[in-house]
């Protein structure tokens, strides 16, 4: 018993005289101008509320992550959705209709200072239309059927977001899909 405990022991030693070196040079403080480098541009999030001028006015929110991988410092992306109200569309009584519209944002942005940033990315734009079709069924509390058609328009936008303080950020940009611009203010934090 006591030759097997003497490899382990020796084992366990070898495997501890090796993980010292590393963790020596994965935690060495010889360079402190890498942990400043690092750190020069310190990450956040950004939760802006939106507003797009299109055919209805579209109100939403936009959450932009930035700067959680030391390697990648300038990049961030984001994503945003927006949502107008319900708008009605006038037809022949007994008819009902309205019209929505939704607006899905994805991209990249790109940081030029250290409170500049540029961002670019895609965007579907579906517009729905629900309506009556006027038939309503026979029977006690009978409500007429609804029917949807859903047009999904693709389109790219592009735009600046600007820190101005700490924790105030705003953004203006245009989308193509809506054919408007977007503009965004929020909290970074």
């Amino acid at each position: 018993m006591c030759r097997y405990s003497s490899k382990v022991a020796c084992l366990s030693f070898g495997l501890l005289s090796l993980y010292q070196p590393l963790q020596a040079a994965e935690y060495s403080t010889s360079k402190p101008l890498e942990m400043s480098e690092k750190t020069a541009n310190p990450s956040y999030i950004a939760l802006m509320l939106d507003y797009v001028p299109a055919a209805d006015n579209l109100y939403g929110i936009t959450l932009a992550p930035y700067h959680f991988d030391n390697n990648y410092q300038q990049w961030g992306y984001y994503l945003g959705y927006a949502r107008s109200r319900e708008t009605d569309v006038i037809v022949p009584e007994p008819a009902l209709s309205y019209r929505q519209e939704s607006l899905f944002r994805l991209g990249l942005s790109y940081s030029l200072t250290a409170d500049l940033s540029f961002y670019a990315g895609g965007s579907g734009y579906i517009s729905t239309v629900s309506c009556t079709n006027n038939i309503s069924p026979k029977i006690v509390d009978g409500k007429p059927t609804w029917e949807e058609d859903k047009t999904t328009r693709w389109g790219a936008e592009a735009g600046l977001r600007y820190r101005i303080t700490e924790h105030f950020i705003l953004s203006a940009g245009y989308n193509s899909s809506t054919e408007s611009t977007v503009l965004s203010i929020g909290y970074a934090g």
